[in-house]
């Protein structure tokens, strides 16, 4: 298959992870208990919106380590941050559940800068040889055309991360979740991105042979206009995402769903075509044209609406709609096979999968279109914001 797909079959099902290939996991519990309100007309017209909050980036932070008058235990303190219990963990370091002085809670993504670097080294003997193309500049990913040196660049560790946090600078939208600081220890091998809480967790935790218990189809809908939302935005903004899953989709407090986990997302121009050529993201939500060797360039926008049709997938019946051990055969099964929708009775539900699980990537269902389906408007009682409006939608900062 494809040698530029940068995961493995284990993504699937592995545990919580904060590696850039994987979801940034909170736990879940077996249900998530609804406090809020699932009427969707009120809820998605009831943002306000608010002034964008910086992100603040500190190079040199403290780190401390203290015991705990409280417990005894050790502590250990970034800045004002408290770090916490573990939440979450990658190849590049973990998540901690964190709070400052006043109380507040966040979740604190932590990398490894030394594992960074290695992977920064590879990439660069990775890199092709022989002069780049020019004729696809406007459509290509942005990172792809650098503007310094990049030794130059080297010198400030956020560069090891520099896609991701550039990614999320951008980012001022209600359904994806904010990133509120980063934070360097230059005396310490860890980088930290602070970003907001998001208390229930992960909206289902599924994988191979793995079920959950599947939600109604109110809270499905719900939750996947949400989704819409937010990564309609994110397109708006230039940027696809490329690991839409249950695993970076979080719920908080207010049961609003928010995407997050932006580690292989690209950024291009706007009103560019966002045509990618590289595989990323969990195997089982890959559309079928990139399960397949030197797939070439494939729509970005296209990718990531069939990964939002697996989700939902997810979502309704508790399972992954193509599930085979090897990950051959699973490209086989996503290329090939129909999907089963057990004893599914709603039609409007079936069209709408249907039209988002088209194995042409070319006749699959747009966003424009997929915001106006009967299913997701309630046959038009309740229809989405219209766009205009909706970019509007901005995250409310942290209290």
């Amino acid at each position: 298959m494809d040698d530029t797909v940068e995961t493995s079959l284990s993504d699937v099902s592995a545990a919580p992870s904060i590696d850039s290939h994987e979801g940034m996991s909170l736990p879940r519990a077996v249900r998530i208990a609804s406090s809020g309100s699932y009427d969707s007309l009120q809820r998605h017209r009831r943002r306000n919106p608010r002034a964008r909050r910086p992100v603040k980036e500190t190079l040199d932070a403290r780190s401390e380590y203290t015991t705990s008058q409280d417990d005894g235990t050790a502590e250990h303190r970034i800045n004002q941050y408290i770090i916490k219990q573990e939440i979450g963990r990658g190849s590049f370091g973990a998540v901690h559940l964190a709070a400052d002085q006043f109380g507040h809670e966040y979740a604190v993504k932590e990398f490894s800068k030394s594992r960074l670097r290695k992977r920064a080294q590879s990439h660069l003997l990775r890199r092709p040889r022989g002069p780049r193309r020019t004729d696809t500049e406007f459509n290509s990913p942005l990172h792809r055309h650098p503007s310094q040196d990049d030794s130059e660049n080297a010198k400030n560790p956020l560069y090891l991360i520099k896609e991701e946090i550039a990614i999320m600078k951008k980012l001022n939208h209600s359904n994806l979740v904010s990133l509120i600081e980063v934070l360097d220890d230059p005396t310490e091998d860890s980088l930290y991105m602070v970003m907001e809480m998001c208390k229930k967790g992960v909206v289902m935790k599924v994988g191979l042979e793995e079920r959950a218990d599947p939600y109604d189809d109110e809270h499905c809908r719900c939750w996947f206009r949400d989704l819409i939302l937010g990564i309609e935005y994110l397109h708006a903004q230039g940027i696809v995402h490329r690991d839409i899953k249950p695993d970076n989709c979080l719920v908080n407090s207010d049961d609003v769903l928010k995407v997050v986990d932006f580690g292989v997302s690209e950024m291009f121009e706007k009103d560019s075509d966002m045509f990618t050529a590289k595989s990323a993201g969990s195997p089982a939500f890959l559309p079928p044209e990139l399960c397949v060797a030197k797939h070439g360039d494939v729509s970005g926008t296209a990718a990531d609406i069939w990964s939002m049709g697996v989700t939902l997938y997810c979502l309704r019946y508790g399972k992954l709609p193509f599930e085979q051990q090897s990950i051959f055969e699973l490209y086989e099964s996503i290329r090939n096979d129909t999907v089963d929708f057990e004893d599914e009775q709603d039609e409007i539900f079936m069209d709408m999968m249907s039209r988002i699980l088209e194995k042409d990537p070319a006749k699959r269902i747009n966003m424009r279109e997929l915001r106006e389906h009967p299913w997701v408007t309630a046959s038009g009682a309740e229809p989405l914001l219209p766009y205009k409006e909706n970019t509007a939608q901005i995250i409310e900062p942290p209290h």
